[in-house]
């Protein structure tokens, strides 16, 4: 990993972890001991969007340019998304429910805890269609039986709704840090 500041790298760190969404707290943190504050803008790759970055990067204060793990593959021109993916779907925030395809509303059935491989404790909240027997989607909706449940974590959405990557300023840091990624493949 690496820190840059105008072009020049400002901090490095080295991690045998193959999976860059697992590095950014610890890589920010070292920031911090060695300049004693915290980045004030975090520009980074689709990789390192996860709900424990984006929470750890809120928590202090960073303005965060980083893209969430889909974001290009919705940027691509011929991307239609899934009208049965629970992102495609209306969200009734007000009475917490889903909508499906067909009308029915998919109602809040419970939380789901999860911890992922860094510790970290995710929490989705489960919806419920009560009747899917019938349904003509059915086949494209999901294959299981009884009725569809469908998992959405709240805050990562959250998170993924404040992106900043498509505004001008957001573009404009992308292109800075693929400069900086060609001058560190000249070290």
């Amino acid at each position: 990993q690496i820190a840059t500041e105008n072009q020049f790298i400002i901090d490095f760190a080295l991690y045998a972890n193959r999976t860059d969404t697992l590095t950014l707290p610890s890589f920010l943190e070292s920031f911090n001991s060695r300049y004693h504050r915290y980045a004030k803008t975090v520009v980074a790759d689709s990789e390192y969007g996860s709900e424990e970055n984006y929470l750890f990067m809120d928590v202090h204060n960073m303005e965060a340019y980083v893209k969430y793990n889909y974001f290009h593959k919705e940027q691509h021109p011929r991307y239609t998304p899934n009208p049965f993916c629970p992102a495609s779907l209306y969200y009734n925030k007000e009475q917490d429910f889903y909508v499906c395809p067909m009308g029915q509303h998919m109602k809040r059935i419970g939380m789901k805890r999860s911890l992922t491989s860094n510790g970290f404790v995710t929490y989705s909240v489960r919806y419920q269609a009560e009747r899917c027997d019938g349904c003509p989607l059915r086949g494209s909706c999901f294959k299981a039986r009884g009725n569809r449940i469908i998992e959405v974590n709240h805050q990562l959405q959250h998170y993924k709704q404040k992106d900043t990557g498509t505004t001008d300023l957001g573009r404009r840091h992308q292109a800075s840090r693929t400069k900086v990624h060609r001058s560190w493949n000249q070290v």
